[in-house]
Formats: C-alpha cells, structure tokens, sequence
C-alpha cells in the first residue's frame, strides 16, 4: 500500500480529510498529492503528520502483511514532548517515565513475536 492510501485510511478513522491535512501542512491539496505520489513529501512532514494524527512515523512504510491498530496510540504519546522540561515537577516525571515503561513492554512484545 503506498503512503497516501495509507494516510486517507489514517485519516478517515481520525474525522480528518485530505485537504484538512493539505492546510495543516501549509500545501494544496495538489502539491501534496503530488509530493505523495512522486515520493518527494520531505520527511519533517511526514513528522508532522505523523505526530498530528498519532501515529508511529514508520507505520507509513509498513508492508501490506502488518496490521496496525489505528485506535491505540502508545507508540507516539504527546504528554512525553511538552515544550519547556524545566517546568515539570515529580509526579509528571513520574508519570512519563510510567507512558514510557509502557512503550517498552509493548516493543519488547513485539519483539518477541517477530522471534517466533
């Protein structure tokens, strides 16, 4: 499946259109089509979209045999990358390293399937 097949399924499932993308990323629809289809979107858009939708940046290149869940989002959690670190106290220290303890299990999970 190629990217943009990839993200109008991402975006259907998020109450998302095409060109609401197009915008967020400050192109028309055409010129990301375009970038989509020629493979020439850079990847600090992809990043974007990426973060945007919440979705793992390498679920794009995935190969057809590898279902993703689109509704559970513990590969990118926006709490981990609030901007200014220096503000944060204990607890919400505590709580990411706990969004990050999670995050390893399931890679190790997934390791442990790819090995069987």
């Amino acid at each position: 499946m190629e990217i943009k097949s990839r993200l109008i399924e991402i975006l259907k499932k998020e109450n998302y259109t095409f060109s609401q993308l197009a915008e967020y990323l400050n192109m028309s629809e055409d010129d990301l089509t375009n970038a989509l289809n020629n493979k020439t979107l850079e990847l600090r858009n992809l990043e974007l979209i990426s973060k945007a939708l919440r979705v793992p940046l390498y679920s794009f290149f995935r190969s057809g045999d590898s279902e993703i869940n689109y509704t559970e989002k513990p590969y990118y959690i926006n709490k981990l990358w609030t901007g200014d670190d220096s503000l944060k106290n204990k607890g919400q220290l505590n709580e990411e390293i706990g969004l990050l303890k999670e995050i390893i299990v399931l890679k190790e999970e997934q390791i442990k399937k790819i090995q069987h």
